[in-house]
């Protein structure tokens, strides 16, 4: 795949617990700790949760058709580098219009990603899909503050999502993965327009790190490495 070898490149050696510094903050997701799901090791995201549910055992193998739910930006943290004034935070606020080319890019990047040698096939009315692709921004991590971008200071930083591969027939979270990936451009998220390809980019990475997860888990791509189960969590 085309994005396989940047993949691995871009994926960020942040750690999630550095949001725990930041206002008394933490990253976390509601199965950390839930025993009910397994807790994947040496997955392709920092953190995989997976429900164990036997009634539910064999449901991620009937998965064909996702829906990509919109993705959630609203509780959006900034997590600034260690002294910059807090009233810069104020200018990541999104406008409705920004919130919309941010919504078209991520479904865009999403569904080709997904459907890329038909191993899905994305629809666009969630009583048609066998399993709903949700999400959430959760943070934001640039590594310089807006008067060091100012003064010419190379943009980088990392965000941080949460995905979640939901059963439709009762709502139930089937995996959840919490992941990081570093960016040359972060600013991208905070000055949305249709010409930012940084967030093309970073939305295509996380399309083909899904896509390549599910259909392993499903057996049909055999050269991921084997994912440890780990359980039970407390």
């Amino acid at each position: 795949m085309r994005f396989q070898g940047i993949l691995a490149v871009l994926t960020a050696a942040i750690l999630l617990s550095a949001c725990a510094n930041q206002g008394g903050s933490e990253v976390r997701v509601p199965e950390k700790g839930d025993p009910s799901y397994f807790k994947l090791r040496d997955s392709m995201a920092d953190e995989v949760y997976v429900n164990e549910d036997g009634g539910k055992k064999g449901w991620i193998d009937t998965v064909r058709r996702i829906y990509i739910a919109p993705v959630n930006a609203s509780q959006m943290q900034i997590i600034q580098p260690d002294g910059v004034d807090a009233s810069d935070l104020d200018a990541w606020h999104l406008d409705d219009v920004e919130q919309a080319v941010l919504q078209e890019k991520f479904a865009s990047a999403m569904a080709r990603a997904l459907e890329i040698d038909e191993a899905y096939h994305v629809v666009p009315d969630r009583a048609d899909a066998h399993a709903v692709l949700s999400s959430r921004i959760i943070a934001l991590h640039p590594y310089v503050s807006r008067s060091e971008v100012q003064a010419g200071t190379k943009v980088g930083g990392a965000a941080t999502m949460s995905f979640a591969l939901i059963d439709p027939s009762d709502n139930t979270v089937m995996i959840r993965a919490l992941d990081s990936k570093s960016t040359d451009n972060i600013w991208a998220f905070d000055n949305v327009d249709s010409d930012q390809t940084a967030l093309d980019f970073m939305f295509a990475l996380w399309g083909q790190q899904i896509r390549r997860s599910v259909l392993f888990l499903q057996g049909r791509l055999a050269e991921m490495p084997q994912p440890i189960l780990l359980k039970p969590q407390s």
